[in-house]
């Protein structure tokens, strides 16, 4: 049975799937129109691949921002209190 914590979405992953859900909608409505995703941004790349990059962009940085909040967020104790060590002072 899952712990009442893993039913919810915590809010770091709330924040991905909204980062990353803004960049996937403006790039569905690029792909509905054609003569939008056409218009050069510069030489020959156009609108639509400068977007999909941005969006590739978007995916990666938020992936690696989750990543190294969810690994900090579970990184047990460090063991150098004074209780955890032997007693004696013997390493």
């Amino acid at each position: 049975m899952p712990s009442p914590s893993s039913r919810h979405p915590s809010r770091d992953t709330q924040v991905l799937v909204t980062v990353n859900a803004l960049p996937l909608a403006v790039g569905v409505l690029l792909s509905c129109s054609t003569p939008l995703g056409e218009i050069s941004v510069y030489g020959r790349l156009t609108l639509g691949i400068t977007w999909a990059f941005t969006q590739l962009a978007v995916l990666v940085a938020g992936t690696c921002w989750y990543e190294n909040r969810a690994a900090s967020s579970f990184e047990p104790p460090s063991a150098t209190t004074a209780a955890s060590r032997p007693a004696g002072g013997a390493w």
